[in-house]
């Protein structure tokens, strides 16, 4: 699935359960990769966001910005944390405070947070040791790098719960093949579309479709490319062993602490230095998770993890990641639904009652609970706002005045947020006035209460709030139903997309992708007057295998090829499986100076890729016909027909060899 291909994140979007940053986060986001930006224009967008700025300023003054004097303006915080310190604060506070935690029953929240804040600190930590990546880009990448699980879980609930019971903290391969087979999308495609739609840097979403890469830890080769997005994904692989010695425990925690320190030998760490590394790590992890207010655990140090893991190291080899072998199942069966009881009555209200007045407060406690409400108070608007944060009330009676934040300053606050713009909101006052009731109306007040209360119009006020939210709850509900119904659809429909464009059997492109790939690819290629290659390429005496081995052997024989191809080709160029033996390359870009070496790279890549299975040994080869667009070829097929006569003109000369059509007889 190409990232231009955004339904995803349209449908995403449109779920409603979009795990984002707030508007101001985004336009922080956004500022900071100016540089002519200033402290002064991001306080005037931090304004906006008054929980965001408070967030802020909070940090500040914890010990982690240093025990200094106490800031209390937005202006002297960014000024003592830096922009770029403000601005990864601003995303992880946004998305933490934007992130409903009960949507997926299957899915642990506290887990995923404290996973993602882990992968932050490594990433941020281990950027300075390599100094390949800024750290705060290391940090804000690292934080959100699993954010398409969160926005999977979000979307879809019900399917992934059955996927994380079937995956069954198994392998991670094994948990993002089974979002592929049942979602027809993993959680790293959509994490990049989410960048992208974001926003955030091209090299970003690339990185994170490449982190999971094993090839980053492969000892006998050299340190990563110099590419940007390279660079990240190797920061990325390794903070991702670096979070698991975080969350893992027992005998799986030790296996990573010995994957983390043999990737540290990448890049000539020694023990002492590697221990430092870490334990900084811990630190800087459990620090921020105080900021956050997401819980992070308790890990011993590395010096003691490590010399325990050498202990109990018996000398197996292992995989570096991922050598928790679960096994991997064809279907997911429906989860169980617990029947609802409809004889269930409702037992009252959720109602938060703000007011300093200590008679009030004990009055309406007492009437409200005799009436079956569920209630609790706060002593002052900041308070009941925070309250209203965590609990969120199904109604709030709140004075008009009162200490830190006054009624109507917490009713335009709470319509602000679209968390809490639903509650239902009554204000008790002495104002009377039609100027002053206009302004409580106009602050988003539902009605008004004239002091002294007259509890028999309380009643009558609340059973019409009740009204209102058991309808508003219905519509909800109706919503959801339609939400979970357009799901299931989206998710067949993207299946049926999926078989209908790609090859079952060898998971490439299908004809009728490759010849529309082609067909892009030739249309800017005559905009542009750029070069364009195509080769057709066929395995060389395939019916003998079917013959002599049996079709089961000649699938093995058709997927390892497809494999081996697909792993030669650039990253800008499109295979596909033409049909039955045959695959087609489209080369963007590529002409006849660097066809043979191109052509020659994957002949190579197959003629070494030799199998084991038990239906067949051994390897095979390909024969390859190369055809260049010139300025007089007429169309696509006619320049596939050219990339056939060149093929032709291979087998001819032997076979395992690549020939590129030319004006004279082409030759090998």
């Amino acid at each position: 699935m190409n990232l231009s291909d955004n339904s995803i994140i349209a449908e995403i979007k449109a779920s409603g359960r979009l795990p984002s940053p707030t508007g101001v986060a985004l336009t922080i986001l956004e500022l900071t990769r100016d540089p002519q930006a200033n402290i002064d224009e991001m306080a005037k967008i931090l304004h906006g966001d008054p929980s965001l700025s408070g967030q802020i300023i909070k940090y500040a003054n914890s010990a982690a910005a240093g025990n200094r004097n106490p800031v209390a303006s937005i202006n002297d915080a960014l000024v003592r944390l830096g922009m770029r310190m403000v601005r990864q604060l601003c995303l992880g506070f946004s998305i933490l405070s934007n992130t409903q935690s009960d949507q997926c029953g299957g899915f642990d929240y506290d887990d995923f947070w404290g996973r993602s804040l882990a992968m932050a600190s490594s990433c941020q930590t281990l950027a300075r040791t390599m100094g390949t990546v800024n750290p705060d880009e290391g940090f804000t990448c690292g934080l959100l790098a699993e954010i398409g699980s969160l926005a999977l879980a979000s979307v879809y609930p019900e399917k992934y719960t059955e996927i994380m019971q079937t995956w069954n903290h198994g392998a991670r391969q094994h948990l993002i093949q089974l979002e592929d087979e049942v979602l027809s999308v993993n959680r790293n495609q959509v994490t990049a579309y989410l960048f992208e739609d974001w926003g955030l840097p091209d090299f970003y979403p690339k990185a994170v479709l490449n982190k999971d890469d094993t090839g980053w830890a492969d000892l006998s080769k050299s340190p990563p490319a110099s590419e940007e997005y390279a660079k990240l994904a190797n920061l990325l692989f390794a903070g991702n062993l670096a979070a698991d010695i975080c969350m893992e425990t027992g005998r799986e925690r030790e296996w990573r602490v010995l994957d983390f320190m043999n990737f540290a030998r990448l890049f000539h760490l020694g023990d002492e230095e590697f221990v430092d590394i870490y334990d900084e790590i811990l630190e800087e992890w459990g620090r921020m998770g105080r900021v956050l207010d997401v819980v992070t655990g308790q890990v011993p140090s590395m010096a003691k993890m490590l010399r325990k893991a050498r202990q109990q190291d018996s000398g197996t080899p292992r995989d570096v990641i991922d050598d928790r072998h679960a096994p991997v199942h064809a279907g997911i069966e429906p989860a169980r639904e617990e029947p609802l009881n409809d004889d269930e009555e409702p037992t009252g209200l959720q109602i938060l009652v703000a007011t300093d007045c200590p008679l009030h407060k004990k009055i309406l406690s007492k009437k409200l609970g005799d009436e079956g409400h569920d209630v609790v108070c706060a002593d002052d608007g900041r308070q009941a706002l925070e309250m209203a944060v965590e609990l969120v009330p199904q109604i709030i009676i709140s004075d008009w005045m009162m200490p830190e934040m006054d009624g109507l300053e917490l009713c335009r606050t709470l319509r602000s947020s679209p968390q809490l713009s639903h509650i239902h909101f009554l204000i008790m006052t002495t104002h009377d006035t039609n100027e002053q009731l206009v302004e409580a109306f106009d602050a988003g007040i539902n009605y008004y209460l004239i002091k002294p209360l007259n509890h028999h119009i309380l009643s009558a006020l609340l059973r019409g709030a009740a009204r209102e939210v058991t309808n508003r709850e219905e519509v909800q509900r109706q919503k959801e139903e339609l939400r979970r119904t357009n799901a299931e659809v989206s998710i067949t429909n993207r299946m049926l997309k999926t078989m209908a464009l790609e090859d079952q059997l060898t998971q490439l492109p299908n004809r009728r992708a490759g010849l529309d790939g082609l067909d892009k690819a030739w249309s800017k290629a005559v905009r542009d007057d750029e070069p364009l290659l195509v080769m057709i390429m066929d395995i060389d005496h395939f019916k003998k295998v079917n013959d002599n081995y049996g079709h089961d052997a000649g699938d093995e024989v058709l997927k390892a090829t497809a494999a081996a191809m697909k792993n030669a080709i650039r990253d800008y160029d499109e295979i596909c499986r033409f049909g039955g033996e045959e695959f087609l390359v489209v080369c963007p870009g590529a002409g006849v100076d660097v066809a043979a070496q191109v052509g020659n790279r994957i002949r190579q890549a197959v003629e070494k890729n030799l199998l084991d299975t038990p239906e067949f040994k051994g390897g095979v080869t390909i024969s390859i016909g190369a055809a260049v667009r010139e300025a007089d070829t007429p169309s696509p097929k006619d320049l596939i027909k050219l990339a056939d006569e060149a093929l032709y003109a291979a087998k001819e000369a032997g076979r395992n060899k690549v020939c590129i059509f030319s004006r004279q007889p082409a030759t090998p």
